[in-house]
């Protein structure tokens, strides 16, 4: 498989440990450069040999810049994660998979592979795939930017007023870099179809980038389309490069000290990130005990204390609550099998938020959440001092 450099974005590539620069080489190339053979340097203990097997050296690697470390490429996709990474045999370790920043991914890393990968093998019949297929028809560019009318790029049936928000934070999008961070690579999808210029699906999941990698070749935006295997707190980009970093359910899944930070550290100034997630409430605790969780994977809401990097990262930051009456009663009834249209949830959320909000308080017990955030143009203080 012929991979080029444009095609992986490797201008924006960094080593997800020290933010070196890489290099595209095939094995040999490297192997040269390095001194040796290329292994895996992690050495998994027994049950991770099973679960989460290194990937190992692949015909093409990306070299970090000090010659000493390469990380594989698989299917055209850079797999950027430190526990990833090739060298000598004799800098072979054992690599602490239950740190924070690492323990879900991996934990999860074979339940998103198998459904995401199965999923990319039949992308024309998955029900994002045809709500995707409206917008390859066109829309007026001016109104496709500003992702409008709303109703036709919204997908988050229970999370609809959210992700409006999201979304309109965002925009407009025509020529900008965007990154989906977390998730299958829909969204970066569906901004290639609002008019980015590029866009980033940057999931610790190879299955995921190879469903986003189907959907954009399905929707033919697949030139446009980067995917990198990377965790949100180690984000393999570089600096000051992004205009929006969008995130769909997935920032709970983080460890939010250290990926709002990579978020930041990427935007160039103005950026923006929104993100559409789920917040911890009575409801949620008393929802789970009865009906249990959504996914067999793990899922911690949000909370006052996880988001507090937002304000800490960003100049300019909010969190706005939806469905504080009614989004665990409309769940409840999808867990019965009674899934409701996005129009209808819609319609019910924007009444929920109207009498959530004639009582002071009410709206904050909403469990779906907006994260919306804009990088400053002027550096902070900190990095003045600095």
């Amino acid at each position: 498989m012929m991979i080029h450099a444009r095609q992986l974005g490797l201008s924006l590539l960094r080593c997800p440990q020290t933010g070196e620069e890489l290099a595209l080489k095939d094995l040999e190339e490297a192997e040269l450069a390095v001194g040796g053979p290329l292994v895996a340097l992690r050495l998994p203990s027994d049950k991770e040999a099973q679960t989460a097997p290194p990937f190992g050296a692949t015909p093409t690697v990306l070299l970090r810049s000090d010659g000493r470390v390469a990380y594989p490429v698989v299917d055209g996709v850079p797999i950027l994660l430190a526990p990833e990474a090739l060298g000598l045999r004799t800098a072979c370790k054992a690599f602490d998979l239950s740190q924070p920043r690492y323990a879900e991914a991996y934990a999860e890393m074979r339940f998103y592979n198998e459904l995401a990968s199965e999923q990319a093998e039949r992308v024309d019949e998955l029900e994002c795939f045809r709500l995707l297929e409206p917008l390859k028809k066109g829309l007026p560019a001016e109104q496709a930017s500003q992702f409008l009318p709303r109703e036709k790029w919204l997908d988050a049936t229970y999370d609809s007023l959210s992700q409006s928000e999201a979304y309109g934070h965002l925009a407009p999008v025509d020529g900008a870099r965007l990154i989906q961070l977390g998730g299958q690579g829909y969204h970066a999808v569906k901004f290639l179809l609002a008019g980015a210029a590029e866009a980033w699906a940057v999931t610790p999941m190879l299955g995921e980038a190879k469903l986003a990698m189907a959907l954009a070749r399905a929707v033919g935006v697949e030139d446009r389309l980067r995917c990198v295997v990377s965790i949100a707190e180690e984000l393999a980009l570089s600096d000051d490069a992004f205009d929006g970093v969008y995130s769909g359910g997935c920032v709970h899944h983080m460890v939010t000290d250290l990926a709002l930070a990579q978020v930041a550290r990427v935007l160039r100034p103005g950026g923006k990130f929104s993100a559409v997630d789920p917040w911890k409430t009575p409801f949620h605790d008393a929802g789970t005990r009865l009906l249990g969780k959504r996914e067999a994977v793990h899922c911690r809401p949000l909370t006052s204390r996880r988001v507090e990097p937002l304000f800490r990262e960003f100049e300019d930051a909010k969190v706005v609550h939806h469905g504080a009456l009614t989004r665990h009663l409309l769940l409840a009834v999808h867990k019965a099998g009674l899934k409701s249209s996005l129009a209808f949830a819609h319609r019910i959320g924007v009444a929920d938020d109207f009498v959530s909000s004639l009582a002071p308080g009410l709206r904050r017990l909403g469990s779906s959440v907006a994260l919306i955030a804009s990088k400053g143009k002027q550096p902070h203080a900190a990095e003045l001092a600095a």
